[in-house]
């Protein structure tokens, strides 16, 4: 139900370049989750899992979907957190850890850890995201951004929401190596990842993101973007590790960001 993605090893993250420091990717099976969940003993997974102000938010969705979501999503960002702190695969597998710490969310709805004990800990940024199947969180001692996107026919009736004519010419090699919708779905799940980093009162829509530039990077590739920050009227430049894998998306970002 859990893999830890990145590290040695790792099919999704082994060794990603644009990581200026240690981050922990987790992705959790949705159906998996859901299938705990239609046990007799389904409350088990809710206590396992989750402490009690996280248990009475769980328990007020409505929808099952909404539930199998925000549950996998927690679990993800906890072991991610976990993992994070200890750099042990072995602590996401137990069942006397999860109450350690509490994934809690902010006004704009950015997620954050909360730790139950009284220790001094630095602060971990945590961004969580979902796609057909699965959830995926990251953590990170910088704030970061995550996103997973299913490469489906839906993304080329919205793309002139997202993509201009300039960023479809730099894409034009994944295009002609892995197709249309898969260049375009990398190119939305790069900004979404972009706009979980964003912490001004008015986020950058996805025009106001655009690619720069790419280069490859083993299995991967690393994307330039720009973004404008609509406080201030600059441009800021941001790195995006990007791969396409079993028919999805990955993209990971962190705001370690220059002037230009």
């Amino acid at each position: 139900m859990i893999e830890n993605l990145t590290g040695l090893g790792k099919s999704v993250f082994p060794a990603p370049p644009v990581f200026p420091s240690p981050v922990k990717i987790v992705r959790v099976n949705l159906d998996l989750v859901k299938m705990h969940m239609a046990e007799p003993a389904s409350e088990n997974i809710a206590m396992i899992y989750l402490c009690r102000q996280e248990r009475e938010r769980f328990h007020s969705f409505r929808y099952e979907k909404r539930k199998v979501e925000w549950l996998a999503g927690r679990i993800a960002a906890k072991c991610a957190g976990l993992l994070l702190h200890n750099n042990d695969e072995a602590i996401c597998y137990g069942q006397n850890q999860w109450h350690q710490l509490q994934i809690s969310a902010d006004k704009s709805g950015k997620p954050f850890i909360i730790w139950s004990d009284q220790e001094s800990r630095p602060p971990v940024s945590i961004s969580i995201s979902h796609s057909r199947g699965y959830a995926i969180a990251m953590a990170a001692w910088e704030n970061c951004g995550v996103d997973i996107q299913q490469v489906t026919p839906a993304v080329e009736r919205v793309e002139t929401r997202f993509a201009t004519a300039e960023e479809k010419n730099i894409l034009a090699e994944i295009d002609s190596l892995y197709g249309r919708q898969a260049a375009l779905t990398l190119l939305w799940s790069v900004k979404e990842a972009v706009k979980k980093t964003s912490t001004g009162a008015k986020l950058p829509g996805f025009l106001d993101i655009r690619l720069h530039s790419m280069q490859k990077s083993g299995d991967a590739y690393l994307f330039a973007v720009q973004v404008q920050d609509n406080e201030s009227g600059q441009k800021v430049s941001q790195l995006v590790w990007v791969r396409l894998l079993d028919g999805f998306a990955y993209a990971v970002t962190m705001q370690t960001r220059g002037r230009i």
